[in-house]
């Protein structure tokens, strides 16, 4: 008879569990990772406009330029803000995900600890009952040698 962990679906159940949690943690990486990429590339943005907006002021000064330049810029900082609150949105959720996959990863191991209890604990019975069979034949030996000494 084969080893059988009796919480065999449920840790099965739970390595899937774990599993999703980390793929979801894996995404939410690669959320917050865009994110930080978008702000990155919004703040060159704002730079290259504000270089622009100083040339333009050394040349000569364009009302409708100049306009527009502010208008953009604002409308930068207004992307930059909500990009900034998503970034910090995205931080909270990564780390939800985080301990996530930490409690998934605790509830696995202690079934993996409790299965290695179990298998350990079946092969100590396997081993007293091979010794028990070992013992019983060894008696029965023993026995048929005397019975057919003391017949002679």
């Amino acid at each position: 008879m084969a080893f059988e962990f009796r919480l065999q679906k449920l840790l099965e159940y739970r390595e899937s569990q774990k599993k999703l949690a980390q793929e979801e943690l894996a995404r939410r990486q690669r959320e917050l990772l865009a994110l930080q990429h978008e702000l990155e590339r919004l703040q060159g943005e704002e730079q290259q406009l504000l270089q622009k907006h100083r040339l333009a002021q050394e040349k000569e000064l364009n009302v409708a330029t100049l306009i527009f330049l502010e208008n953009y810029r604002f409308y930068l900082q207004g992307n930059y803000r909500r990009c900034v609150e998503a970034l910090q949105r995205s931080e909270a959720q990564l780390n939800r995900q985080r301990q996530a996959v930490l409690e998934a990863w605790r509830s696995c191991r202690v079934l993996k600890t409790l299965k290695e209890k179990a298998k350990a604990e079946y092969l100590e019975e396997q081993k007293i009952r091979e010794q028990r069979l070992h013992d019983e034949l060894g008696l029965n030996c023993f026995v048929r040698r005397n019975g057919e000494a003391g017949t002679e």
